[in-house]
């Protein structure tokens, strides 16, 4: 073969190949576009796209989860709306009538209506890793930086006061934003039962500028500053109250450590916390008794009558021996339940009180102009025992949310609600 028919045959071969590789180029931009614009369809636009894309489980085709939403549509119907989204790569390997779902964003306003519900004693405790019902306990840490907003151990949720706007001819005064993963995706790519931190910041990223979007569609004039990085995981080791330096630390300065070392050994010996945050519109301090302590207050009080009904619904096995105080704030505020199994009764404003069903002693204030309503719930058997010892508790924590938010007008629950067995 003489060199021209060599450089002819070798042209050919080049423009083959040249052919093929933009025929696949243009295949591969087409599933991107269709992933893109699935994710862009069903969320309304809101989402950053490629944020969404990098999340784990987000391989293979992109479908919106019809039978779960409809999809977020602001012109059609009224907030909240969500969207949840499905891939082949999270369908893959799970049972048959699993969900396929990776991620799912919620954008809502307030007023929102909804009712805030503290800790729930039903479960056994709220601590106990070998609690089935409770993968990491439910502490959620803030975001930080000058964002409204927290960190779960599925996603993150945020706010941006918004004053003077409406959505479909109703008022609102500000809009909120949350995305997170699927718990089955979040279980498949977690660490320890929590978010990686590349995953906890992303959808940190992801609720901020949803918010910020939402917030430009509907004409609100501020926007979310960029959320940090290296947002920290939930806490899952309680430690001593004297160690605590957030949420949990105005116990430890109380001085009320029910430890066997300081005396009556009711009152918790440990804490699981949070960082505070000013802008949260809730937060938890969670207690905890533990053995020793529990130990001791059967030694000490084995003979006295006062004390028979909680032995008689108590025993050395019992791991329910936990108090979690909670506040919620503004809109959070406006409808706190106190019953365990509905929202029939809720907290009032500019009283304090006590809900024998739910076990949960509750007071309200007023916080940066807004209501206010902080919750002390204490689990069952143990507030038959606990109860006279509660006053100081409750009294400690709602001065200490009191002087780090700005709260004023503080109704505490009346002394008779402290008594054993309510």
């Amino acid at each position: 073969m003489d060199r021209g028919r060599w450089r002819r045959a070798y042209n050919r071969l080049v423009c083959a190949v040249a052919v093929f590789a933009i025929g696949l180029s243009g295949w591969t931009l087409w599933g991107l576009w269709e992933r893109r614009h699935a994710v862009d369809e069903a969320c309304g636009g809101l989402v950053p796209v490629g944020e969404v894309l990098a999340l784990p489980g987000s391989g293979g085709e992109i479908t919106p989860a019809r039978n779960v939403t409809d999809g977020i549509r602001l012109d059609d119907a009224p907030l909240p709306q969500s969207c949840v989204l499905r891939s082949e790569e999270a369908a893959e390997g799970r049972r048959l009538g699993e969900s396929g779902s990776f991620f799912s964003a919620q954008v809502a306003a307030e007023p929102t209506g909804w009712t805030s519900e503290p800790v729930d004693d039903a479960f056994e405790d709220a601590l106990d890793h070998t609690n089935p019902y409770i993968d990491v306990p439910q502490v959620y840490q803030p975001i930080g930086g000058g964002v409204p907003g927290h960190v779960t151990d599925t996603g993150a949720s945020v706010r941006l006061p918004c004053p003077g706007t409406e959505h479909r001819g109703e008022e609102i005064t500000a809009v909120r934003a949350s995305a997170g993963l699927d718990a089955a995706t979040r279980a498949e790519f977690s660490e320890n039962g929590q978010l990686a931190q590349e995953d906890r910041d992303r959808l940190a990223r992801i609720a901020v500028a949803t918010a910020n979007n939402l917030a430009a569609e509907l004409g609100c004039p501020d926007r979310l500053p960029e959320p940090p990085s290296g947002i920290p995981a939930l806490n899952t080791e309680p430690v001593a109250p004297d160690e605590a330096e957030g949420t949990c630390a105005w116990y430890g300065r109380a001085g009320l450590d029910g430890s066997p070392a300081n005396g009556s050994g009711w009152l918790p010996d440990r804490v699981l916390e949070a960082r505070t945050g000013d802008r949260v519109w809730q937060e938890r301090c969670l207690l905890s008794v533990t053995g020793e302590a529990r130990g001791a207050v059967y030694r000490r009080y084995a003979r006295d009558p006062e004390y028979r009904r909680f032995r008689e619904n108590s025993s050395m096995d019992d791991k329910t021996w936990w108090m979690s105080a909670e506040s919620f704030f503004g809109d959070a505020a406006d409808r706190v339940s106190t019953d365990p199994v509905g929202d029939d009764r809720t907290a009032v404003a500019g009283r304090g009180g006590y809900d024998s069903e739910g076990k949960t002693l509750w007071a309200t204030s007023v916080c940066g102009g807004e209501p206010a309503v902080h919750t002390l719930t204490v689990s069952w058997p143990y507030v038959d025992g606990a109860a006279r010892h509660l006053e100081p508790v409750l009294r400690a924590y709602v001065e200490d949310v009191a002087e780090r938010r700005g709260c004023t007008d503080t109704a505490l629950p009346p002394k008779s609600d402290y008594r054993e067995g309510s």
